[in-house]
This record gives structure tokens, sequence and C-alpha cells, in this order.
């Protein structure tokens, strides 16, 4: 039977695919579009980010004790103009819609490298350890795994759902099938 943390991760994996796949087919003005111009949608560039930020934050600050993210060990704040902190969660519309991926290889360098570091906190650590209670902002306490599921895995579908409309609306297909 299936675990928790097996489900979790697969469904990671997927997602995880289906980004990469965004960020490699997708020009830079593609990314920054505003879905039909509308003044409450999010750019494609703008979801992606704040995925990669929130799994970061969640994986590496929040179930491994308060360790440096990828972000902060890689120096991406300051190398890509970004927020050093913020991950997107309540930013104003206007402020997500100015959001620039200015070097987008090296952003997806970046989201490659937090999607790696889940991968290896899951593959690595004990299923019962994600039973311990922890604490996320906007969130509350919660056991590790459900924050895994409820932020990393289905938050960020929530937003691979924005991904794909935003790309319907470019006129380009889905990443769905990957």
């Amino acid at each position: 039977m299936l675990t928790a943390v097996e489900f979790v991760h697969g469904g990671l994996k997927h997602l995880h695919a289906a980004l990469d796949k965004t960020l490699a087919e997708l020009t830079p003005e593609q990314l920054h579009t505003v879905p039909a111009g509308h003044p409450k949608a999010n750019t494609i560039a703008w979801n992606l980010w704040h995925v990669a930020r929130t799994e970061d934050n969640v994986v590496r600050f929040v179930l491994q004790n308060r360790r440096p993210t990828v972000w902060q060990e890689g120096g991406y704040a300051e190398t890509l103009g970004l927020p050093p902190v913020a991950q997107g969660t309540g930013m104003p519309t206007a402020e997500a819609q100015a959001l620039r991926l200015k070097d987008v290889p090296l952003f997806r360098e970046y989201a490659q490298k937090v999607w790696a570091s889940t991968d290896d906190f899951l593959a690595t650590t004990d299923p019962s350890a994600l039973e311990t209670k922890v604490t996320v902002k906007f969130v509350g306490e919660l056991p590790a795994v459900q924050a895994l599921g409820q932020i990393c895995l289905t938050h960020a579908m929530a937003h691979a759902g924005e991904i794909d409309l935003a790309r319907t609306l470019l006129g380009l297909p889905t990443v769905r099938g990957v």
C-alpha cells in the first residue's frame, strides 16, 4: 500500500517535471505576461517563483530545523534581484505582476536545486519523523507530512493549474500530460 509520504513524493516529482517544462519552453515575455491582462491575475513567472520559494522554505526552513534555504545558500535573491525573504504569500497583485525573472536560466537552476533538495529530504528521512508537528506561518501547527501534502503539493498544484490556464490564454498547450 502507498504511504502518505510516497504519495506526496510521487506527486511532487510530477509537479516538478511540469514546472521544469514550463520554464524550458516559454520566453521571458510569455513568462511575464499578465493572463488576459486581468488586473487580479498572476503571471506564470510569479507562480513559478512562489511555488519554488514556498517549497524551499517549507522543506528546508520549517521541516529541517531552520536549515538555510537553497535561496539563501545560493545568494539567489541578490543575483536575481528579488526579495530576500518573501515568497509571495500576501503580496499585493500589482507587486506580483511586476516581479521579473531577469535571468530565467539562473532561476531554473534555483528551482531544480529546490526540487533536488526536496527529493533528497524525502528519500532519506524516516517517515515517522514526518509525524512530528511543525508550525507553518499563515497555516499554523500541523504534522510535517501534512505540511508537505497541503502546502508543497496541493497548494502548488493549484498554482500549476493557474499556469496551465495562463498558457491556454497565451495560445500554448498545457503541460498536464507530463
